[in-house]
C-alpha cells in the first residue's frame, strides 16, 4: 500500500477502536469517524452490559493490542456462573464455568480500553457520516455535513447495523428478527435488593419461558444489567411499544400483558419491576421502549471491491444468542489489521493501487455464518415454549456441568 494512501475507520465501537488500537501499535496513520460526542468519565463509570470475550476472537485482539494485563483487572465483576432458570423460577442448569475461558468485562469498561489505546488526534467526535461515494479518482468520499467531506483511499465501515458504509458493497440491508428487547440496570442490587442479587447469581443467569425471555449479568458496584426480550410472529406484535414517549405503556405492558411477562413468577416479576424503578426515577425521567432486533441474512456475502471494506455488525449484523457480536467484531479487526499492516510494510506497493481486501472478507465470511448459523439456531432453543429445559438439555450435552 502506498505510504500516502488515507484509511479511514467509520465507528467507534470496539471492531473500530480495536482495528485504530492495533493500526497505532503499528504506526500506521488512520483516522476514526465517530457519529457520537466523545464520552464522558461519568459515562464510561455507569454500570453497562457484560461482554464475554473468547480465547480466539475478543481476547486474541486483546493479546494482538498488548493490552492484556490491563484488561485482566477489568473482569472481576461477573463471574462466569451460568444459571438456567424457567418463567416460575424453578432451576434447570448451573454451571460455575470451571475449564471455560471467557472472562466477561463491561462494555464500559472495554470501550475505555480500546479508546485509551487510540491516538487522540486520530478520532473525530461528532461526525456523523451522511453519505460515502466513490470519487472519480478511485477513492471514497464521506460526507459529513456541516463536519465537512473528507476523502480516503481505504474505507472500513465500522459503523453497526444501519452501516452508511454498507451500501458502497452491498444493497441488502438488515431484518426483523422476530424479536423485541430492553435493557434495564439496578445498580449496587447486591447491597440493595440482595434477595434479587441472590436470585440471578454472580454471573449470568437465563430466566426463560413462553417464547419470551430475560437475561442478566453482573455488573460495576454490584449492579444488575437486565436484558428483556420477546418473541414476535409478527413483526408489529409490539409496535406500540417501539419509539414511545410514556413510560408507563411499556411498564404496564411488561408487567400486565399476558403475551409478556404478566404470568411470570412473583419473584421475577419483581426483578423486573425493580429494573424500571430504578430505570425510570422521578429525578431522571427517560424514554423507555421496546426495540426491534435486526439481522442480516445468514450468510450474507458480497463482491469484493478494493478500498473498501466492513467489519463487525456492519459486515455481518446477527441477534446475541451466541454471544459472537463483539468477539467478530474483534477478530475481524484482527485479521483486517493484518492484510493492512502486511501491505503498508511492502516494498514495491508504493505505486499499488487499492489495498484488496478479498483475501481478509473471504475469510470473514466464513466465521460469520457459521456464527450466524449458531445464533439462529439458539434463537429457536432459547424461546420455545419451554426454553428454559431446551437450553439446560442443550448444555448438559456440552458434558458435565461443574457445580
Amino acid at each position: 500500500m502506498a505510504s500516502k494512501q488515507t484509511i479511514a475507520i467509520v465507528g467507534a465501537g470496539p471492531g473500530g477502536l480495536c482495528l485504530g488500537a492495533l493500526l497505532q501499535k503499528q504506526g500506521i496513520p488512520y483516522t476514526i469517524y465517530e457519529l457520537r460526542d466523545a464520552p464522558s468519565d461519568s459515562i464510561m463509570s455507569t454500570p453497562s452490559g457484560m461482554l464475554d470475550l473468547h480465547d480466539d476472537a475478543g481476547l486474541a485482539a486483546i493479546r494482538a493490542c498488548g493490552l492484556w494485563d490491563q484488561f485482566s483487572a477489568l473482569t472481576n465483576d461477573c463471574s462466569q456462573d451460568t444459571l438456567i432458570m424457567d418463567d416460575q423460577g424453578t432451576l434447570h442448569h448451573k454451571d460455575s464455568g470451571s475449564g471455560r475461558n471467557r472472562p466477561e468485562v463491561a462494555r464500559n469498561s472495554l470501550t475505555h480500553l480500546l479508546l485509551a489505546a487510540n491516538n487522540p488526534e486520530a478520532l473525530r467526535w461528532n461526525h456523523k457520516l451522511r453519505r460515502a461515494a466513490r470519487s472519480s479518482t478511485g477513492q471514497f468520499t464521506l460526507d459529513f455535513g456541516d463536519n465537512g467531506t473528507f476523502t480516503h483511499d481505504l474505507v472500513v465501515g465500522a459503523d453497526g447495523a444501519w452501516s452508511k458504509v454498507r451500501p458502497l458493497v452491498t444493497h441488502v440491508e438488515p431484518q426483523h428478527g422476530g424479536m423485541y428487547y430492553t435493557t434495564l440496570h439496578i445498580p449496587n442490587a447486591s447491597e440493595r435488593y440482595p434477595h434479587l442479587a441472590r436470585l440471578v447469581g454472580q454471573g449470568t443467569s437465563f430466566l426463560l419461558g413462553g417464547k419470551n425471555g430475560l437475561v442478566t449479568h453482573r455488573g460495576v458496584g454490584g449492579s444488575i444489567c437486565l436484558h428483556v426480550s420477546a418473541s414476535s410472529s409478527n413483526k408489529d406484535d409490539f409496535a406500540q411499544l417501539e419509539d414511545n414517549t410514556d413510560p408507563a405503556v411499556v411498564r404496564d405492558a411488561l408487567l400486565h400483558d399476558p403475551k409478556l411477562f404478566q404470568a411470570w413468577s412473583p419473584a421475577i416479576q419483581e426483578l423486573i419491576k425493580t429494573a424500571l424503578d430504578n430505570e425510570l426515577t422521578p429525578r431522571d425521567p427517560r424514554v423507555l421502549n421496546m426495540r426491534r432486533m435486526y439481522m442480516l441474512p445468514v450468510g450474507h456475502t458480497w463482491e469484493n471491491t478494493p478500498g473498501v471494506t466492513l467489519i463487525g455488525d456492519a459486515a455481518h449484523l446477527m441477534m446475541p444468542w451466541a454471544g459472537e457480536g463483539v468477539n467478530l467484531a474483534m477478530r475481524d479487526a484482527l485479521e483486517l489489521s493484518k492484510a493492512i499492516v502486511s501491505a503498508w510494510n511492502e516494498p514495491d506497493s508504493r505505486d499499488a493501487g487499492p489495498l484488496s481486501t478479498a483475501e481478509y472478507e473471504e475469510e470473514m465470511f466464513a466465521r460469520a455464518r457459521a456464527s450466524a448459523e449458531e445464533t439462529w439456531s439458539n434463537s429457536k432453543i432459547l424461546f420455545a415454549d419451554n426454553g428454559a429445559k431446551a437450553m439446560a438439555d442443550l448444555m448438559a450435552s456440552y458434558g458435565p456441568s461443574h457445580e
